[in-house]
């Protein structure tokens, strides 16, 4: 038993510090300005807005993000341990290129791997991509549109009244796996009036 509780606090303390390592900040911004946010909420107007997602290209290849209108994911928390961390890797939406459509996918049970590759100039992310500097870059998404991939409908930002659910996930590098280990979290829920 003794075994068992230290394994659990030594599980604990570990993953704590993976937390903190990764060099990542994420913002949600709206007509030019980040919104900041109140206990975790978000207040947008039913209008187009973007995710700006800044990270160390060395250390980070993308984030995981989760869309939902139903708080599933969104109410694990902040530390709580995601049961299926090791199956999001392989839980994946189809994703375009550039994001040419401004949109991003609602789905309970899967993911949008939201990555960037300067090499092969291939990512999930608009276009433009800034640099920071020689290791730092910031990447943005526009959301104009919520699709929902098993109806293959789209639904503008206008009309949508309902919160929007996100959930962001960094995890070590594609290259580095065997086992997923969380290196960051962030959770949104934004409000649309």
């Amino acid at each position: 038993m003794k075994t068992t509780i230290s394994l659990f606090i030594f599980a604990l303390v570990a993953t704590s510090s993976v937390f903190s390592q990764a060099k990542v900040s994420l913002k949600i911004v709206q007509n030019g300005a980040a919104i900041a946010p109140v206990n975790g909420e978000y207040d947008l107007k039913k209008a187009p807005f973007s995710v700006e997602f800044t990270f160390d290209v060395n250390a980070v290849d993308g984030v995981f993000v989760n869309a939902d209108f139903t708080d599933g994911i969104y109410k694990i928390g902040d530390k709580a341990p995601l049961a299926d961390l090791q199956d999001i890797p392989f839980k994946l939406v189809k994703e375009d290129n550039f994001n040419p459509n401004k949109q991003i996918a609602i789905n309970s049970d899967t993911w949008s791997f939201w990555y960037y590759n300067k090499g092969t100039n291939e990512y999930r992310w608009d276009r433009d991509i800034k640099t920071i500097d020689a290791n730092t870059v910031t990447a943005t998404r526009t959301i104009e549109q919520v699709y929902f991939p098993v109806k293959e409908k789209t639904v503008k930002m206008t009309e949508v009244g309902e919160p929007l659910y996100l959930f962001f996930l960094v995890t070590n590098p594609y290259n580095q796996r065997g086992v997923v280990r969380e290196q960051y979290r962030q959770r949104a829920k934004l409000n649309f009036k």
